[in-house]
């Protein structure tokens, strides 16, 4: 079979194969997850107008594919916040629909202002990770800083374009891309050295006189307050949203230790579950989170959870409305149950 019509029919497979398999229950998701420990990961909840401005749309659901997904969960799974479900199910707690425990990394705003709201429909608890200094220092997260950089330059043209990478290149980034402009800036961004990632930022945001948006900030401690009273979990998600792989001994325990005490004076209660920014952990990271004295902690790494999981490297499934559309480009339960299932076809 040619190429072009491989590729006009792939999309058609794909949805036939998916409905396929949630109709004979091989994907269906409480079968599949039954016994274990499943964790979703959303990052940012804005409106399809703001999603079009921010620089990783893919980590973005808009409150309609968060209230489809909700309603997806809440028919497949029991849902709730990570401590309260992994106490649970450690203790052997087998309910009929298994356990999904909903996070939300970053501490951004709009999980307040548009995703609050939705959970509040389904009357469904979550984890909200929260990087303390920069609730300390109203600052949003460094690699949104890098985002809106090099979205800037996008918008600027070619020219901005090769400016950056000319001033990335004296930093130790390569010049020459080899995937789209931006995840190139951004992901070799992640592999220089803290204090080099750090003056390339302020160079960067100099070069191009950089602004960001008011609705892009994150929460306050007050907003903060809010979620944990309302019965939501405050997690921690280190205090500066360090890449912990990267840190030396003393920072280490700074990122981990003291962003749980930063995190229990602002709120007087115990913080007990840590997440690892970027999902980088080692050896080292995973200590420190022990030593801090957290009882769990998330990565990134795909996957649901079987009871003999470390405590401190549990795995999540990060939510992407792109990943979950059918050929008609709209979200899917059969696309959806087919990636939690864990069965990914060769299509």
């Amino acid at each position: 079979m040619n190429q072009p019509i491989l590729k006009s029919i792939k999309p058609l497979l794909r949805d036939l194969l998916a409905n396929g398999l949630l109709l004979s229950e091989i994907s269906n998701p409480g079968k599949r997850a039954k016994g274990k420990l499943t964790i979703a990961t959303f990052h940012r909840v804005l409106p399809e107008n703001l999603r079009q401005q921010y620089p990783y749309p893919g980590i973005c659901v808009t409150p309609e594919e968060l209230r489809w997904f909700c309603s997806f969960f809440a028919h497949y799974f029991s849902v709730g916040s990570i401590t309260n479900l992994n106490q649970r199910w450690q203790s052997g707690e087998q309910p009929n629909k298994p356990f999904l425990a909903i996070t939300f990394d970053d501490g951004q705003l709009d999980n307040l202002q548009y995703g609050l709201p939705v959970l509040d429909e389904f009357d469904f608890k979550a984890t909200f990770y929260i990087p303390a200094s920069n609730i300390d220092e109203a600052s949003i997260l460094w690699h949104d800083r890098i985002g809106y950089c090099t979205l800037a330059a996008r918008n600027n043209g070619e020219k901005s374009i090769r400016k950056t990478l000319e001033l990335a290149q004296s930093f130790g980034i390569p010049a020459n891309p080899t995937s789209a402009f931006e995840n190139h800036i951004i992901q070799h961004s992640k592999r220089i050295s803290p204090e080099k990632r750090k003056l390339f930022i302020e160079a960067l945001e100099s070069l191009l006189q950089t602004s960001y948006p008011e609705w892009g900030r994150l929460m306050t401690w007050d907003e903060i307050r809010l979620m944990h009273q309302q019965g939501h979990e405050i997690g921690s998600h280190s205090m500066t949203h360090a890449l912990m792989p990267q840190c030396n001994d003393q920072d280490l325990k700074f990122e981990t230790a003291e962003s749980k005490r930063r995190l229990e004076t602002e709120l007087n209660t115990e913080i007990t579950s840590f997440c690892y920014p970027n999902g980088d952990c080692d050896a080292r990271s995973v200590e420190a989170v022990l030593q801090a004295g957290y009882q769990n902690a998330v990565t990134t790494q795909w996957g649901k959870n079987q009871l003999n999981q470390p405590h401190f490297q549990l795995n999540r499934c990060d939510v992407n409305t792109f990943n979950n559309w059918n050929r008609k480009q709209q979200l899917s339960t059969a696309r959806f149950a087919l990636r939690l299932s864990g069965l990914q076809p060769g299509l």
